[in-house]
């Protein structure tokens, strides 16, 4: 995995504020699917979670809605998520890159749903989780695997490189982790024609991977969306694929 410039990923995700929720489909789905698993394994009274990479909100208020929390520590790289959780009762928002900061105290659960693939170093990241829970905590992550958005990718060359499944995996298992639940899936979205397809990355913030992207000119657009129509071509439009890890573990 390679991080996005700090700069330019805040910029491009407090642009995207007022549309991710409507475009973010998969990320959605993934959130939803990570409160379900937890919530197999999550029996503790009142609990204190830290939310990584909280976004608007997809998992914080599943978590909020299933596990009726003491306290949600909702973690975002962008401060302007500040706003989505403003007053909101037994939710404090601590802005900044969750790898650098000092967490507050010790947590019953750690969450993050389509946050973790941004981190060069999924491993330390799950050291980190680690030394915040005491035996018995549970960790629940969701990220996205190699074949997300490898359309975009093939055709302009930019992309994260995501982690395989028996990495992410491994990350949190070769870290005091016992694995609870562990599930992959690929996810086909589909989009009336390529422009849509751009619309959505830059709607959904995801297009922050290198300062040195060349600016989407229309000829540039236009070849993008022939040769994405030549090659991703489904019934009704074109595709763009989303390939979503799950893991839950406990502290040992």
């Amino acid at each position: 995995m390679s991080d996005a410039p700090a700069p330019l990923l805040i910029n491009r995700f407090a642009r995207a504020i007022t549309t991710y929720e409507a475009q973010a489909v998969a990320q959605r789905t993934s959130a939803d699917h990570l409160a379900a698993l937890l919530g197999r394994h999550c029996h503790t009274l009142a609990p204190r979670i830290l939310e990584i990479g909280c976004g608007t909100g997809f998992l914080t208020r599943q978590l909020m809605a299933r596990f009726a929390p003491a306290e949600l520590v909702a973690n975002d790289i962008c401060p302007d998520m500040a706003i989505c959780f403003a007053n909101v009762p037994r939710i404090t928002f601590l802005p900044g890159d969750a790898r650098a900061l000092t967490w507050p105290g010790t947590f019953d659960v750690i969450a993050s749903a389509s946050a973790v693939q941004w981190f060069s170093d999924l491993p330390a990241f799950a050291r980190q989780c680690a030394e915040a829970l005491p035996k018995g905590g549970l960790v629940a992550i969701a990220t996205f695997g190699p074949q997300t958005l490898h359309e975009v990718t093939a055709l302009t060359g930019r992309g994260l490189t995501y982690p395989t499944f028996e990495a992410f995996q491994a990350a949190f298992t070769s870290s005091g982790f016992t694995t609870l639940e562990a599930e992959r899936q690929t996810l086909t979205v589909p989009f009336p024609d390529a422009m849509a397809v751009l619309r959505h990355l830059r709607e959904t913030g995801v297009t922050a991977t290198s300062a040195g992207d060349a600016p989407w000119t229309r000829s540039r657009m236009s070849a993008f969306a022939n040769d994405y129509a030549s090659a991703y071509t489904v019934e009704g439009g074109v595709r763009l694929t989303y390939e979503p890890f799950w893991y839950v573990g406990v502290r040992v």
